[in-house]
């Protein structure tokens, strides 16, 4: 006949403090590993924005209204004219030569969205590459080959350096508050089934 295992006070003690040391390291292990994969892992994209305006040149009150209604139903469409491959391809012709090389008419497409406001006759370019300067020479690129593309149109505003906003992906902190949870999850499991072995 199998004898049951007595737990005393001091064994108590030790299953505690033994369980909260493995769940304390593998928190530790999970979230240092996490922290490390994503400092690898992250890099910085620059995105800088320029945009055109769409000119109404009637002069009479009506017929100006007129047309500013036609042209803000048209501003959706006036998007997907400027994100098309032929006004990449436009676009490429703006571009400096080292960039040109860098850069073909999809990956230009792939880097660059339009959008546009309600009720507004302006047209936002955004680009958005790993290199500061690219982004800057893309979107000012983008929004010339747009004054060819689209009836009466004028660039409103250019990207400049002193406007680019950075962004690092992925985020250290994020993954080392999931390593550490995921660390925990584990250290609490692991100790548990030490635990549980031990007192069968």
């Amino acid at each position: 006949m199998a004898k049951s295992k007595k737990i005393t006070i001091g064994n108590f003690n030790q299953i505690i403090i033994r369980n909260i040391v493995i769940i304390l390291v593998l928190t530790l292990i999970g979230a240092l590993s996490a922290g490390l994969y994503a400092r690898h892992k992250r890099i910085t994209f620059f995105t800088a924005e320029s945009s055109v305006i769409l000119n109404i040149k009637v002069t009479q009150t009506d017929y100006k209204n007129a047309a500013m209604m036609a042209e803000k139903g048209m501003m959706h469409s006036y998007e997907e004219i400027l994100n098309n491959q032929e006004t990449m391809k436009k676009a490429e012709k703006y571009l400096p030569a080292n960039l040109r090389k860098n850069y073909s008419d999809g990956q230009l497409a792939s880097a660059v969205s339009i959008n546009s406001a309600p009720d507004s006759l302006v047209l936002k370019i955004t680009a958005r590459t790993t290199q500061e300067n690219d982004s800057v020479k893309i979107a000012n690129a983008v929004a010339e080959a747009a004054q060819t593309q689209l009836p009466n149109v004028r660039i409103l505003t250019r990207a400049t350096r002193d406007n680019v906003s950075a962004k690092t992906t992925p985020s250290v902190k994020k993954y080392v508050v999931l390593g550490a949870a995921l660390g925990l999850l584990v250290g609490m499991i692991f100790s548990f089934s030490i635990t549980t072995w031990k007192s069968i």
